[in-house]
């Protein structure tokens, strides 16, 4: 890489500071230059709002290839991971991708509203009468697992280890991440046997279940690999958990910082939707993507060499005052128009529409039926990672009717 601005902004992104508020950081970054180095890896972070988006609908010289390649400069075994269809370029990205949209339209997931409704009200049952809870565990983790695994046609009897393997997943992809590298081959190994089992048996008997319409879909007259379609599944999986989950955790960590915003929200049900959209942007679940330079490419006045790992800031991104005026301002009023916090192009988060359902559901029910919401703890236990913006666990306080 030429010298040049990205060589006068560093970003550390493991210390505990930047961990627990990393805003103050990104917006040192977008101040000095758009391009800085994220510390410890050396990767380069795109912080300014106009670059991230021009990285984001750039697939030729910025490929998708980061993600793998990013395991790589952190010393994972590539062969460890299960495939994975976020990795993947056109064409191919496309045509896969394309079975995901299809099942998970907007359209589509309008249907599943009923659905989801009994299964937040059944979750939320089971803390009647309460007078303290931990979020995650009771409400923001079940429900989008629940959701995942009954679409997919799979044991619920075994969320517990398909969160494991999810979380694993994840952490694989985390800078500074402390996950051994035994404890991901176990969960790679145990989910390829489970889903390539499960997808023969859909091949012999199919189902009314989206494992079965996987199966036996084609994508230009051809019918989809066995490791493809685990590919598919592993982004269903993920993507059908990790997003969601912050989402919601995400929510109630800013409505108990807001109390003023938390009684506007439950007098009037009718803002969570603009609500869940400026929690997206001032609180993004995904705080990066891994990107690979395919070519020399100019950014920000710096030639980025070829095969450089670039990392688009969609947090960052959303926080820059050049398109989100006093962006550090919670704001259900705000105009949120353009923000990226589910990315763009051809690599827009394809479930996003099940994720903003399922929060819009989960959120309804609670705000309906908990009385003096708050949050006990001023501090939040953020998890220590650059990749997913979630706390490690978050207690509230309400009276549950």
């Amino acid at each position: 890489m030429s010298t040049g601005s990205a060589d006068s902004a560093e970003l550390d992104v493991t210390t505990p500071d930047f961990i627990r508020h990393p805003y103050p950081g990104y917006a040192r970054a977008r101040r000095t230059a758009s391009l800085c180095r994220i510390l410890p890896n050396q990767f380069l972070g795109v912080s300014r709002y106009h670059d991230v988006v021009r990285v984001l609908h750039d697939s030729k010289r910025f490929s998708n290839s980061g993600y793998t390649a990013s395991r790589a400069t952190q010393q994972q075994n590539l062969d460890i991971m299960p495939p994975n269809l976020v990795e993947l370029d056109p064409p191919r990205h496309g045509k896969l991708r394309g079975l995901i949209v299809r099942a998970l339209s907007p359209r589509s997931v309008a249907e599943f509203e009923p659905w989801l409704r009994k299964i937040a009200d059944g979750l939320l049952e089971s803390l009647h009468g309460a007078s303290e809870f931990e979020l995650l565990s009771t409400l923001a983790i079940p429900l989008p697992m629940i959701v995942i695994v009954e679409m997919l046609g799979v044991g619920t009897e075994r969320r517990d280890e398909f969160r494991r393997w999810v979380d694993d997943f994840a952490a694989a992809h985390a800078i500074g991440s402390t996950l051994k590298r035994e404890q991901l081959q176990r969960s790679t190994q145990a989910f390829c046997h489970y889903f390539s089992a499960q997808l023969e048996e859909r091949r012999r008997e199919p189902r009314e279940d989206l494992l079965s319409q996987l199966v036996h879909a084609e994508v230009d007259g051809e019918r989809v690999t066995a490791e493809e379609l685990l590919s598919v599944v592993t982004a269903l999986l993920i993507g059908g958990n990790e997003t969601t989950t912050s989402l919601i955790a995400n929510a109630l960590v800013t409505l108990t910082d807001h109390p003023d915003q938390l009684a506007e929200v439950q007098e009037n049900p009718a803002l969570i939707p603009a609500f869940i959209e400026e929690v997206l942007r001032f609180e993004s679940p995904a705080h990066i993507v891994f990107r690979q330079t395919t070519t020399d490419v100019e950014l920000d006045g710096v030639t980025i060499p070829r095969g450089a790992m670039v990392l688009p800031m969609l947090a960052s991104a959303n926080r820059d005052e050049r398109q989100f005026p006093d962006p550090d301002r919670f704001d259900i009023h705000r105009d949120t128009k353009g923000h990226v916090a589910f990315g763009l192009d051809i690599h827009f988060c394809p479930g996003s529409a099940l994720a903003r359902l399922e929060a819009r559901v989960m959120l309804d029910a609670l705000l309906s039926r908990a009385k003096n919401l708050r949050r006990p703890e001023r501090e939040v236990a953020w998890a220590p990672s650059f990749f997913l913006r979630t706390p490690q666990k978050l207690v509230l306080c309400a009276q549950i009717a």
